[in-house]
């Protein structure tokens, strides 16, 4: 799911569940990680059965939904949290790359302030490893790379020059003849990835001998993110990621030139807004249209009648104002939901404009 997917998940009906953990990457510390999953579900049981409002068939249901969706999570293959969302016939599973405050709630709607921006801070990419036998594409999320199965892929190439062979009749001339069956070949690899990015767009990397790059190139008329010369038939998700992550690097950092050069054009229109006060209260009128955030920019604030105040000067006016632990992660999440882009960008690179800064919608 993309990161706008995500700030509109919606729960089927009450009641919405999520549960949020902290999970750990190595021994000692992940040791602890199953007990406190099932530390967690029974909390979440306990809370659907008190909750008065929801019959106990339903509450039965949707705690099974929830910890079958647990059941299924490999702890020894996590990130720095994990997060899961289950109301009635609705179940959804994310590991993420940053930690969470551990809690589970029950309410209206998920609690997916985290997720997404967890996902906005993680770089989402299409790998096309080009081959006759077979070309893959991978769906890469950060570090994770999953292979797709689906829209023709992984694509075999049998027809004369791939499994059958060439021709052998000499009155036809084989090398032409070949680069027209690959030029098919290629034509229908492109109109397959056309159907997957047009559900999910995303940065296209594509791996393979000069030869299936010119081939693919000849046919793909978006931008290509990167090309990766090379035979790479035989590379699983660990491979492929290692060899890809100067490129991503390199894509990134092309990103986060782009949204800073707009920012400049958004500076001298001014029709930006600097500083995470401000930015949080042009975001809640809807009014972001891009979002750009230091990567390790987080703050907790008091949000007091309709405004935003520093951790450390907690208002004393009634009426109470409430502490969140990390307001930028709700901008984040208000900016996506809003259909507006999130760039992270570098530590320093916002120094001006208190490390976050919002081009407006107008």
């Amino acid at each position: 799911m993309t990161v706008k997917d995500l700030a509109t998940l919606t729960p089927s009906g009450y009641p919405a569940v999520s549960l949020l953990m902290p999970t750990h990457r190595t021994p000692p510390d992940n040791q602890q990680d199953p007990i406190r999953l099932r530390n967690l579900l029974t909390e979440t049981r306990r809370r659907l059965e008190a909750d008065e409002s929801v019959p106990a068939d339903v509450a039965a249901a949707v705690y099974d939904e929830i910890a079958e969706a647990a059941a299924h999570v490999d702890l020894r293959q996590v990130g720095e949290g994990l997060a899961l969302f289950a109301s009635p016939g609705q179940v959804h599973v994310r590991l993420l790359e940053t930690p969470v405050h551990e809690r589970v709630v029950v309410a209206d709607t998920y609690e997916i302030r985290d997720v997404v921006a967890d996902a906005a801070r993680r770089h989402r990419y299409w790998a096309l490893v080009l081959s006759e036998q077979p070309t893959r594409l991978w769906s890469g999320d950060g570090s994770t790379l999953v292979e797709v199965t689906t829209h023709g892929f992984p694509f075999t190439h049998e027809g004369p020059g791939g499994t059958q062979g060439l021709p052998r009749d000499y009155g036809q001339n084989p090398s032409a003849h070949r680069d027209e069956r690959h030029r098919q070949f290629f034509r229908d690899i492109v109109t397959g990835l056309t159907q997957v990015d047009a559900l999910d767009t995303r940065p296209v990397f594509v791996l393979g001998v000069e030869r299936y790059l010119a081939f693919f190139s000849a046919e793909w008329t978006a931008a290509i993110a990167g090309t990766v010369p090379g035979n790479y038939d035989h590379s699983g998700p660990h491979d492929l990621h290692r060899i890809l992550a100067p490129h991503l690097a390199a894509y990134q950092a092309f990103e986060q030139i782009a949204a800073l050069e707009h920012l400049d054009v958004a500076r001298g229109a001014n029709r930006y807004a600097a500083g995470l006060p401000e930015v949080w209260q042009l975001a809640r009128q809807g009014r972001g249209a891009h979002l750009l955030v230091e990567e390790d920019y987080h703050s907790a604030a008091w949000i007091h009648d309709d405004h935003l105040h520093p951790a450390e000067q907690q208002p004393t006016s009634a009426p109470a104002g409430t502490l969140v632990d990390d307001a930028v992660d709700d901008v984040v999440e208000l900016v996506a939901r809003q259909g507006g882009d999130v760039t992270f960008v570098g530590d320093g690179s916002l120094a001006t404009d208190g490390r976050v800064a919002l081009i407006l919608r107008y």
